[in-house]
């Protein structure tokens, strides 16, 4: 039973279509010499070396730009990772896009005209432009940038904990002067109403005192003038 079902298998894999198509091996395949043009145009393109020693990329035709493997790599890394003056760069519009232009060719005697972009050598000014730098530098600038605002954001947050504790101090200092204002309120009342009694005890002290002086004062002037030795009536003398 084994084998048979074994058997089943094998014959349902060869029966069914294939899903997937490898490219051949360029480099050893029967069918080389017809691949050689459709590698060679996604690996390298219509690329030149000029006098100046540039690579001088072309299209295949007016409607199409550069776009082999060769001069992709060559604008990734220039975009990704930007580039210093002496550098073998793309030239890039103000829009970081590559400067293409039209061109004229041969192929096989015949002119055609095509987009074709040539490399240059990067310059002071170059570098002074604003993809210099490359998407890598402004990704480690926002890096930066985000970690001193992070760094500010824990320092903000460390002084706002501290604030707040100095606040929370200052409500306790806040709340025991109205506390001891309170209570030195009710200290003065308390010194208001002993202040009022003393005067009112004093007040009667001396009532009571003015009474008994009145009364000692009555007494004298009713009582006759007597000699203290003789105990005779005494008239009164007026001076001459």
């Amino acid at each position: 039973v084994g084998l048979g079902m074994a058997s089943t298998a094998n014959a349902q894999q060869q029966k069914s279509p294939k899903t997937e198509t490898f490219l051949p091996n360029i480099f050893f395949n029967e069918y080389a010499d017809d691949l050689d043009t459709l590698y060679h145009n996604m690996i390298l393109g219509d690329t030149a070396i000029t006098h100046d020693d540039q690579y001088k990329f072309y299209a295949d035709d007016a409607t199409e730009v550069p776009d082999s493997l060769f001069f992709n790599k060559i604008l990734h890394d220039q975009l990704l990772y930007g580039f210093k003056e002496g550098d073998k760069i793309i030239p890039l519009d103000e829009n970081g896009k590559p400067v293409y232009k039209l061109d004229k060719r041969l192929e096989n005697g015949v002119q055609k005209t095509v987009y074709s972009v040539t490399t240059k050598t990067a310059t002071a000014d170059d570098v002074n432009s604003a993809y210099s730098r490359g998407i890598q530098g402004d990704i480690d600038d926002l890096y930066e940038a985000n970690k001193e605002n992070v760094n500010r954001l824990i320092e903000h947050g460390d002084k706002i904990f501290a604030n707040e504790e100095s606040v929370q101090y200052l409500n306790r200092e806040v709340q025991n002067n109205i506390e001891n204002i309170h209570e030195l309120a009710q200290q003065q009342d308390q010194h208001s109403s002993d202040i009022k009694t003393l005067k009112k005890n004093v007040e009667k002290d001396l009532l009571d005192l003015s009474g008994r002086l009145i009364a000692q004062k009555e007494d004298i002037a009713q009582k006759p003038n007597r000699h203290p030795r003789s105990g005779h009536l005494q008239r009164a003398t007026r001076p001459v």
